[in-house]
């Protein structure tokens, strides 16, 4: 380096992480962790982000990302500080829209610049929609919150609670650090000068999910096909033996559900992640522990607290299709339930199965019984559903 060079570089103005980055960097460095801990940085789940970009894409742009969780080659970390960039200037470079799964954590500043807080985001989002391009943000479905964006060009409510990954520095500091079931209910605001599609609309979980798993089946597809061809396999010659042939098996995490069940699908999520596919081994394993007990299986090895996982996630999707199938029966204005409604139903359908032993049929004859003026109120239902039970075991 020249001695130019060297002076340059010691005039170079030090650039001070600010707090939010020193204490993210502080806990990612942490030996391990308690989900308390993970706050603002659960990470969207590929085939969650792929059924977006199949309805909103291209998504070029990762606008908060960890630098690891990246759901696009072009991100921004805190460290970049999203909220001093010309993101309209980055996607007519990409030729795409940008993507977003915000923090959510209190408003914080470093010098007179904002680096978090939900208001300061959908302020710069308002202000980059109007200098042109499209941002797809993955936000809860908080119509009251002071930030929710009514200005928004298209919101598309999520029928079913997501539930969200843990990002790749996470190591649980014990057994019961392990997140046992979905979150929060979501919604895809769409902000773009050009759009010319409706307001508002509503699309199922399981449905964007599909859509995202066949996303990533056809770039499965692609990229088998542009490999080269590292070596041809030798002809088997005529001594040798053919192997016994292992049984096909569903791979791919929509095919399992279909073709194998709740329980298997179940299992495997517990067991081995929400994954768009899964290994051979991976889904002979779920298939074996599915078939024998989920609750308590002889044949295979499986930790207390990825069966308690696979219970959750089994009760949980039980539960969702129930309540859904259940409100699509009954009047709504639009002819949809309202993303609260759904939310805190299923919410005192999972306390009432896993509380007291309610089974789902149970649940249903209650809510049957109570006037709808309750439904608002999660405090008014839970005591509705306390009078039922208490008139079941009298008559009983």
């Amino acid at each position: 380096m020249s001695e130019q060079a060297v002076e340059e570089a010691l005039n170079e103005p030090l650039l001070i992480a600010s707090p939010y980055c020193q204490a993210l960097k502080e806990l990612r460095s942490q030996p391990e962790h308690v989900l308390k801990e993970v706050g603002d940085q659960w990470c969207t789940p590929d085939n969650i982000f792929w059924g977006i970009n199949a309805m909103f894409g291209p998504l070029v742009l990762d606008l908060f990302s960890d630098g690891h969780n990246s759901k696009c080659a072009a991100f921004y970390t805190a460290e970049d500080n999203a909220l001093t960039q010309d993101w309209s200037a980055r996607l007519a470079e990409l030729n795409g829209a940008a993507f977003a799964n915000p923090p959510y954590s209190r408003p914080a500043k470093h010098g007179d610049q904002y680096v978090t807080g939900m208001p300061y985001i959908m302020k710069h989002v308002s202000e980059m929609r109007e200098k042109g391009g499209r941002y797809v943000f993955l936000i809860k479905a908080a119509t009251s919150e002071l930030w929710w964006p009514d200005d928004a060009d298209h919101v598309a409510f999520i029928r079913g609670r997501i539930g969200f990954d843990l990002p790749a520095w996470f190591v649980p500091a014990n057994e019961k650090q392990v997140p046992t079931g979905a979150f929060f209910a979501g919604a895809v605001a769409v902000f773009d000068k050009n759009w010319r599609g409706p307001a508002m609309s509503y699309i199922n979980r399981n449905e964007l999910e599909a859509h995202g798993d066949a996303f990533l089946a056809q770039i499965r597809k692609e990229a088998e096909r542009l490999l080269p061809q590292m070596k041809q396999p030798d002809a088997i010659k005529p001594s040798q033996k053919t192997p016994a042939v292992e049984p096909e098996l569903p791979l791919a995490q929509h095919d399992i559900l279909a073709k194998s069940g709740i329980e298997v699908w179940g299992c495997i999520r517990a067991a081995f992640g929400d994954k768009a596919a899964y290994t051979f081994n991976e889904s002979k394993y779920a298939h074996v522990w599915a078939a024998d007990s989920v609750e308590a299986p002889d044949t295979v090895a499986v930790p207390i607290d990825v069966i308690a996982r696979a219970k959750k996630i089994i009760r949980d999707n039980l539960v969702s299709k129930g309540v859904s199938q259940w409100l699509i029966q009954q009047p709504f204005e639009g002819g949809i339930a309202p993303p609260d409604i759904v939310e805190r139903l299923e919410r005192v359908a999972e306390e009432a199965i896993e509380d007291y032993g309610m089974t789902m049929t149970s649940f249903l004859d209650a809510m049957n019984s109570i006037d709808r003026e309750h439904w608002n109120n999660i405090r008014h239902l839970r005591a509705k559903l306390a009078e039922y039970r208490e008139q079941r075991e009298i008559a009983a």
